[in-house]
């Protein structure tokens, strides 16, 4: 058989399909391989920085709201502790009243008694005033300073009141609550005088000095004590019974 027969043949039982496979390019079966590795875990990271991302915002924003609140509770402590601190101060103050009521009820029923006591329709003192001694006493109700007081006193016809002696101070002792009387003092250093000059002698009483630089003289409860003679309180006032 010549070399032109066995071409014949061999072309002859090759089919079409057989042809298509042998002349298909080699780059087509690459094409249908699987996806490679690295492009699957750019796949895989991608999610989990999405999943991580969306974690990251909802724990932002419960922290948001957390602090919020943390905020707002504040808040409402500031308020609660301001309005006790209120209320402390209110229940201080009621308190403080409380104790000048009851002062000055225990006062009013002593002026009664002395009234009823020493008063009579015979009385050579002003009406509003005490007598005792010789002399009339008028306890004022208005509150001035120590000055004030004493230009009070003198446009009734009277002074600030000088204690001259152990009886007169026992007497003022049961009717004084916070009032000013005649002692002063012109500096921080200088002796106590009355008011009409006279020398304030220790043997009746002795004067609590508070603070420096007070030069005015309060009497409470049988205690005088060193006050600034621009706070204002109520007064005694003497005169001599006409």
């Amino acid at each position: 058989m010549s070399e032109q027969s066995v071409t014949f043949v061999d072309l002859r039982f090759h089919t079409p399909e057989e042809q298509k496979r042998k002349q298909r390019p080699k780059h087509a079966r690459v094409t249908e391989s699987p996806p490679s590795l690295p492009w699957l875990l750019t796949v895989i990271l991608g999610l989990l920085c999405l999943a991580l991302l969306v974690t990251a915002r909802v724990w932002v924003a419960m922290a948001l709201q957390a602090s919020h609140e943390v905020r707002r509770q504040n808040e409402e402590l500031i308020q609660k502790q301001a309005i006790l601190k209120n209320f402390t101060q209110l229940q201080e103050t009621l308190k403080n009243c409380m104790q000048q009521r009851d002062d000055l009820q225990a006062n009013n029923t002593e002026l009664s008694n002395v009234v009823n006591r020493e008063g009579d329709k015979c009385s050579s003192c002003p009406e509003g005033w005490i007598q005792h001694r010789g002399k009339c006493y008028h306890f004022t109700h208005e509150r001035n300073s120590w000055q004030k007081s004493r230009e009070y006193c003198s446009s009734h016809g009277s002074r600030l009141l000088r204690i001259e002696n152990k009886e007169e101070l026992d007497f003022i002792n049961r009717l004084a609550c916070f009032h000013w009387i005649g002692l002063f003092r012109t500096g921080a250093v200088t002796s106590w005088l009355w008011e009409d000059g006279t020398t304030y002698s220790t043997n009746l009483f002795q004067v609590k000095k508070k603070e420096p630089g007070e030069a005015c003289v309060l009497l409470n409860a049988g205690e005088a004590s060193s006050y600034n003679c621009t706070q204002r309180y109520r007064c005694i006032c003497e005169k001599r019974a006409a």
